[in-house]
């Protein structure tokens, strides 16, 4: 079984392909994949997002009103995943897909109609996306970004069953590079995390995969 952690930009058009890039994958390997999509919040993802949607990056209100919708929306996907992670799943492509490919505009009114279209319980959620838990749930996501060393959007790590204690981080991530990793059996290189981690700050401009 594989277990898949995809790091991404909710707003961002390259994660949502990357999500469904994702979801072809259980169709063409012989193995059970779990997978999550896990949202990624630093300073590269609101320049990222500032920039795929044009905006003036030099302006400090828009850079804050960019940040804390970006927030905001990681918060609703959250609020939705305690709901069942198929749901939360469900949700937030949906969202994607009304931003992204809909040209539409983030807003509570939006948040309410996707969250119907997902079969959410909206009073759970709506209480749920302002709640303590939803910002623990969020602040977890970081931790373990950070503890993986993930810094980018359209990050991968893959873990195998079969080498519980190890992982493959893939960047720029995309079907085919999971399937060829796969099926070239490179899951099964061996790297302890301590090893991983001094690697990661040496060469981490250099290589597109490493083991964790």
């Amino acid at each position: 079984m594989l277990e898949i952690h995809l790091f991404v930009n909710p707003l961002g058009m390259r994660c949502f392909r990357c999500e469904q890039d994702v979801l072809r994958i259980d169709q063409q390997l012989r193995t059970k994949v779990n997978y999550q999509f896990i949202p990624l919040f630093n300073m590269d993802t609101i320049q990222q997002t500032m920039k795929l949607y044009h905006l003036n990056d030099h302006d400090l209100n828009v850079r804050q009103q960019t940040s804390a919708t970006l927030y905001q929306i990681i918060l609703d996907y959250k609020a939705a995943l305690f709901q069942g992670r198929k749901r939360g799943r469900h949700y937030l492509l949906r969202l994607q897909s009304a931003l992204i490919n809909e040209g539409a505009d983030y807003s509570e009114a939006l948040a309410q109609k996707i969250a119907q279209q997902a079969q959410l319980d909206l009073d759970m959620f709506w209480e749920d996306r302002k709640s303590e838990l939803a910002i623990k749930a969020f602040k977890k996501d970081q931790y373990m970004a950070d503890e993986m060393g993930v810094t980018q959007t359209a990050t991968a790590v893959v873990f195998d069953s079969e080498q519980p204690v190890y992982g493959y981080m893939i960047n720029n991530f995309d079907y085919e590079s999971l399937i060829e990793s796969y099926r070239n059996h490179q899951f099964c290189l061996q790297q302890t995390p301590e090893e991983f981690a001094q690697s990661f700050n040496d060469k981490h401009h250099q290589s597109t995969l490493r083991i964790l």
